[in-house]
């Protein structure tokens, strides 16, 4: 049941209106929070690629998208926590828009509460405010998925295009877009059976329903023929460029027979590349944990979706005439990439409900059109107890929603008993003290930074990330890098006889290290969530006068 006030207009302006509060809550403080590992050691690389050109696909640190843009936005706006996390945020708010795209599908009010979910869910909300693809895959196959619907159902060819660009993008961002293909094909398996089902139901014959279906189907493709090969083409080019290693591919536009090779490297060594790192590699873990701590993160942050999801399907599947496609396919899309992704993953993070939540959020979005249905039923029945209990179960959702998204993102985006934040995030407010750390860095001459004790040493620190090491410093090389510092380490205490400005060691070397340095000021923080304590000693008669 729809709003009676709501029309088409009104729902189209309440969608944009919800797309600019998404923008809001995603780009305001988005720098404050310090870099998480896996946002600086991406962010390191990206600046490597800025200053030597040279990008060539690496699994471990998924697709191209992120390396072209933030090279892109890093030139125009410098390298700030800001701007490396814009691009995410910026998806991540025009994701809502996406509900528009359903709207032949749904009733006002379920296409509104839609893009309410998609921009206000604490887990979307969290990681659109973060540099990684998860937001960016599941938006893009989402609005993919919505530009197909449109297409059925407008016979527009635009919709094929933008559709198979935003699907190329897609696989640009991260590999779990295989997964998304092997999702989606299992849910018009789905789609077919309900109707063969149904045809049955009514008296039909299930192999006559076939027949009519696959000779439309063929039929179909007769005629779109033409319009199918122009989007498997653009699908290729985009795929291919991003994905072309560089500087190898500018090269080739000026010796067109290096073209063949740069194509075979974005395209078939790709593809054995993600399957020997992704696909076919044994994950060692446990299937069942990854799985246990998927579904306690989701009933912490995203119940209410949870709860509507399931809600929606079951109403929209057996409580009605006749179910809708968009609904199975909604929910069947969560509910695989829920299952299948603690199997692909090898690291249990929150990160991976985004690709459950987001498909999800159609079934709920029905579930709230269920709820509303029902008080309003009431209503006419004049039973004022039911719908006011109704309308306060709806409050106490939106409540919980809110104030959820508002501690996570807010609130407490760094603290350890955030279920969003990974063990990767700092849990100590390090900011001011890197800042000082990259001012000390840009008036200094010769070595600004010392790295002190086996965890940090890097044999040769004109390749530290090929270090087994150099992890252990992240994130803090992000901020170096920008700073252009210039870094050494060592195991030696003697080598602390001459030290740079700012010094570097694990809090359990701090008594050896504090009695070699006079004069440093030692501040303590977690580079991680919890049990990397280190101490960053600096002397302040370096740090530049202000103004």
């Amino acid at each position: 049941m729809d709003v009676p006030a709501l029309n088409r207009d009104r729902t189209t302006l309440g969608v944009l209106g919800i797309a600019v509060l998404a923008a809001v809550v995603r780009l305001v403080g988005l720098g404050t929070r310090v870099f998480h590992w896996d946002e600086a050691r991406i962010g390191y690389w990206i600046l490597q690629y800025m200053e030597t050109g040279l990008w060539n696909y690496r699994p471990v640190v998924h697709g191209p998208f992120l390396f072209h843009t933030n090279d892109v936005l890093f030139q125009a706006f410098g390298p700030t926590d800001f701007v490396a996390r814009v691009a995410v945020a910026v998806v991540g708010a025009l994701l809502p828009l996406a509900a528009l795209l359903f709207r032949e599908r749904l009733e006002h009010l379920e296409t509104l509460v839609l893009a309410a979910f998609l921009a206000f869910n604490p887990v979307l909300l969290y990681y659109s405010r973060f540099m990684r693809n998860d937001v960016l895959v599941a938006a893009f196959a989402f609005v993919a998925l919505g530009s197909f619907v449109r297409l059925i159902d407008t016979g527009r060819s635009r919709y094929l295009y933008v559709g198979s660009g935003l699907l190329a993008l897609a696989a640009t961002t991260k590999g779990i877009v295989v997964v998304y293909l092997v999702i989606w094909v299992g849910t018009l398996v789905l789609v077919a059976d309900s109707r063969l089902l149904v045809a049955r139901f009514r008296g039909g014959s299930p192999a006559a329903v076939a027949r009519d279906y696959a000779s439309s189907l063929a039929g179909r493709l007769e005629r779109w023929a033409l319009p199918l090969w122009i989007a498997v083409v653009e699908f290729l080019v985009v795929f291919a460029v991003l994905y072309a290693p560089r500087p190898e591919l500018y090269q080739a536009f000026g010796d067109p027979t290096r073209l063949l090779g740069v194509v075979e490297a974005a395209t078939v060594d790709v593809w054995w590349e993600l399957w020997d790192t992704w696909i076919a590699a044994d994950h060692e873990h446990s299937y069942v944990d990854f799985l246990l701590a998927d579904a306690k993160r989701l009933s912490a942050t995203s119940l209410v979706v949870t709860l509507f999801g399931i809600l929606g399907f079951l109403v929209d599947r057996y409580g009605r005439r006749r179910s809708r496609d968009v609904i199975i396919v909604g929910f069947a899309w969560a509910a695989g990439a829920f299952l299948i992704f603690p199997a692909v993953t090898n690291i249990s993070a929150a990160w991976g409900l985004v690709h459950t939540v987001v498909p999800l959020a159609i079934p709920a979005a029905v579930g709230v059109g269920v709820i509303v249905e029902k008080a309003a039923r009431l209503r006419r029945l004049d039973d004022r107890v039911g719908a006011v209990a109704i309308s306060i179960v709806v409050l106490l959702a939106t409540a919980q929603v809110g104030v959820t998204a508002y501690q996570t993102s807010f609130a407490s985006p760094q603290s350890a008993d955030n279920p969003l934040v990974q063990y990767g995030q700092p849990a100590g407010h390090l900011q001011e003290t890197l800042s000082d750390v990259e001012r000390i860095a840009d008036s200094n001459t010769g070595t600004d930074v010392l790295f002190y004790g086996d965890q940090f040493y890097v044999a040769n620190e004109s390749r530290p990330s090929a270090g087994e090491n150099w992890s252990n410093r992240l994130p803090v090389s992000w901020y170096l890098e920008r700073a252009d510092a210039e870094v050494e380490s060592t195991m030696q205490v003697g080598g602390l006889s001459d030290p740079p400005p700012v010094v570097f060691a694990r809090a359990s070397d701090y008594s050896e290290v504090n009695a070699e340095l006079d004069g440093y000021e030692a501040l303590a923080y977690e580079l991680t969530a919890t049990g990397t304590e280190t101490v960053f000693f600096l002397d302040r008669s370096a740090l530049p006068e202000s103004g």
